[in-house]
């Protein structure tokens, strides 16, 4: 196996396991709601908390599912197309289309550096009742997302390259 081939291999084990650990987050912010529903209507005692965790943990999980969506190729594409262009012509489509993904996830890196920069020192936080460090956190874990996107990509345009023209 080549150095190539081994960096898309890891590069998609994590993307893929990043991926399906957010299932727990989904599940963690549907158990929260529930909860939020029985203290709020059944004991009239609502929380203060929870809709921002919920909040928090649903962006963590979209945000970190990105890499495993696009290494498992799960996202929308028109197969009819496919079959229509031919196999050659299909896949030139796919390097420009992950060419054109890339330079997206590098304009958003890049446009939210500084954002992140900006809420790390000192923490910024929400302000409610609850007070978290939310925007500190979403911000910081949105660089850290896209990271994860762009090395699926290239990982991804590496593979495809691997494939032919």
């Amino acid at each position: 196996m080549t150095a190539r081939a081994k960096i898309v291999e890891a590069v998609g084990r994590l993307s893929v396991f990043l991926g399906k650990s957010c299932g727990v987050l989904y599940l963690t912010a549907i158990g929260l709601s529930v909860y939020e529903v029985f203290q709020r209507y059944g004991l009239d005692n609502p929380t203060s908390w929870t809709n921002e965790t919920i909040m928090a943990l649903v962006a963590t999980a979209w945000m970190l599912s990105i890499g495993a969506v696009t290494q498992q190729r799960r996202h929308i594409t028109v197969t009819t197309m496919e079959l229509l262009l031919g196999e050659k012509l299909w896949r030139r489509m796919k390097k420009v289309a992950v060419g054109l993904s890339l330079l997206a996830a590098a304009g958003l890196l890049f446009t939210s550096w500084k954002p992140m920069t900006a809420v790390l020192h000192p923490l910024r936080t929400s302000g409610s009742a609850f007070d978290p460090p939310t925007p500190t956190y979403v911000k910081t874990l949105l660089v850290f997302a896209c990271v994860l996107y762009i090395a699926q990509l290239l990982a991804n345009l590496i593979e495809t390259d691997r494939d032919g023209p």
